[in-house]
């Protein structure tokens, strides 16, 4: 994509170069950068020709020194014999010369290039660890800075921590406006990102706000490009407004845009939404096409996006309908591709954001914290009172915090080796002939125990629908008998029991079955008949001591050591 280097301006990128190879000039080094850049893109249909005007941007960058300007050649390289390693191992070369020569500008700008690289591929783990390398390098350097909160932004927005990510824009947006630098290209994308971010949360005015920001911008600075990609940005929100229609033709104005930056991670989000839209609108035909140009683009740019799963759940169901045994397997298949690597990409981001970010920044707090404490003792002695209890407090906190863990592993081993049928509980005892405290007959109570052991085995407790009276009219009783029997055979109420019977039923799928242990919370909720996650994780607790999410988390390192 074009959207790669624009730091020239305003950094002044250029180190020396660690050769004293002299290149030959010819027509093309007479050229200005601009000029060879033009004649790439005017004549990137012909590989040979766009490769000579790459070279060239790389030869001439040599001659005069400029760093920014070889990486851009490299780049060029690199997308017209479609290898990467040309531009990575180019990158990786000057982060080694950089880095026993550090400057104000490298090898933190190297180490931000990368991370585009990666994150316009769609590997956003390896996107993030570039990010935090550029972040551990970087000086005195206000520019790049917030250029890395643009970055850092954009990926903690691709995994839901939206609120942060305005944030992190909102401080970059500042700093380009104060310095003027909105019509730089890197910057000139923040009113759309925060549009973008702000559909997101639902907030649908603060995103037409920034979106009108940015036609407003992209109109006066005659960027037709950043133009049309704020067609894609009304398109999505319009799309949550549910204008459909709307957003349809918002979406398909954006598309040559798109096409011709060559974006094509964009460009399966587009054919995905639109397909989507379509549906909802009942119109099948454009629906059906539509999903099939998105697989066509990922089959022939292998690029994963996690919005293709609703174009594989499309093509599945359409296919089973029409029973094509083939195409839905070959669809589930695909559709199990992309869950694995959203799943993989999002836990590797969640793990790098709290290890290199969320640590460390809290770290930060409490060193800051601990600085500002130190300078009051000196001050008062009251205020060493207040630093030793909070010192104390903190260890008592430390000393609980490894006291639950313990008992929360505790817990979790004992759990994962229940046996269920050997460590149940007798509580299912069939009354003797004078056993009757509610002046219920026998027979009665022997009816209902037998019901709800058949209600156990089939599993019935699974219908989130499943309340007191319909089960006694399923068992042919009443409520008051039914609650009864329950109150007294079950120990229990009755929605504690069907609780119970729920929780020890997800327990045992996520012991037997790995792929229920890469279900969200929500869906494992669902599957067992909850309504949401957090009544399901209430009673999980309640039952077990321990969260779901820890149980998962458990079973996954207990399967791996």
């Amino acid at each position: 994509m074009k959207k790669i280097f624009f730091l020239l301006l305003i950094m002044g990128f250029s180190i020396e170069v660690f050769s004293k190879n002299q290149i030959r000039k010819d027509t093309l080094s007479q050229k200005k950068f601009q000029e060879l850049v033009h004649s790439f893109y005017v004549n990137k249909h012909d590989t040979l020709k766009a490769a000579i005007y790459a070279k060239a941007v790389y030869n001439k960058a040599i001659i005069e020194k400029d760093t920014m300007n070889m990486l851009q050649g490299k780049f060029f390289l690199a997308d017209i014999y479609n290898d990467k390693n040309i531009y990575l191992s180019f990158c990786d070369s000057l982060i080694n010369i950089t880095k026993k020569r550090p400057s104000k500008n490298f090898p933190s700008a190297i180490y931000y290039h990368k991370s585009i690289s990666y994150f316009n591929d769609g590997i956003n783990s390896k996107a993030l660890e570039e990010l935090t390398l550029s972040r551990q390098t970087l000086k005195e350097n206000d520019s790049l800075k917030h250029l890395l909160f643009i970055q850092l932004a954009m990926i903690k927005s691709s995994v839901g921590e939206v609120e942060n990510a305005i944030a992190l824009y909102k401080k970059a947006y500042l700093f380009a406006k104060q310095k003027k630098y909105l019509r730089y290209e890197d910057f000139s994308t923040l009113p759309l990102n925060i549009a973008s971010a702000y559909k997101k949360l639902n907030k649908i005015d603060s995103a037409f706000f920034y979106n009108n920001e940015a036609v407003s911008l992209y109109k006066k600075i005659n960027d037709s490009l950043s133009l049309g990609y704020s067609f894609y940005v009304l398109g999505s929100i319009e799309n949550r407004r549910k204008n459909y229609n709307e957003s349809i033709i918002s979406y398909k104005k954006s598309i040559p845009y798109i096409i011709s930056d060559e974006n094509y991670r964009i460009l399966i989000r587009a054919y995905v939404k639109i397909g989507v839209q379509y549906n909802y609108l009942k119109d099948k035909k454009n629906a059906l096409k539509y999903h099939l140009k998105a697989d066509s683009l990922f089959n022939a740019r292998e690029i994963p996006s996690k919005y293709l799963e609703d174009t594989y759940k499309y093509l599945i169901d359409h296919n089973k309908k029409n029973k094509n045994l083939k195409k839905q397997l070959l669809y589930i298949n695909k559709l199990l591709e992309i869950k694995d690597f959203k799943l993989n990409e999002e836990k590797k981001i969640n793990k790098t954001l709290t290890e290199e970010y969320d640590i460390p920044n809290l770290l930060l707090e409490k060193k800051q914290v601990i600085k500002e404490l130190e300078k009051e003792v000196n001050e008062s002695k009251r205020n060493k009172v207040v630093y030793i209890s909070l010192l104390a407090l903190s260890f008592v906190l430390v000393g609980y915090q490894v006291k639950r863990k313990r008992t929360f592993k505790k817990r979790f081993v004992a759990l994962a080796n229940q046996n269920k049928t050997s460590d149940k509980k007798e509580l299912e005892t069939i009354p003797q002939q004078t056993t009757n405290k509610h002046e219920l007959s026998n027979e009665t109570i022997n009816t209902i125990i037998n019901g709800l052991e058949a209600f156990e085995k089939n599993a019935d407790f699974l219908n989130s629908k499943i309340n007191l009276q319909l089960l006694a009219d399923r068992l042919d009783t009443n409520t008051s008998y039914l609650s009864k029997v329950i109150n007294q055979y079950k120990r229990n109420s009755f929605s504690s029991y069907i609780n119970q019977l729920r929780v020890e039923y997800a327990i045992e799928k996520l012991k037997s079955n790995a792929l229920w242990r890469k279900y969200t919370i929500k869906a494992i909720a669902k599957e067992v008949g909850f309504k949401n996650a957090e009544s399901f994780s209430r009673a999980f607790y309640k039952l077990a001591g321990i969260k779901p999410s820890y149980f998962i988390k458990e079973l996954e390192k207990s399967e791996k050591d």
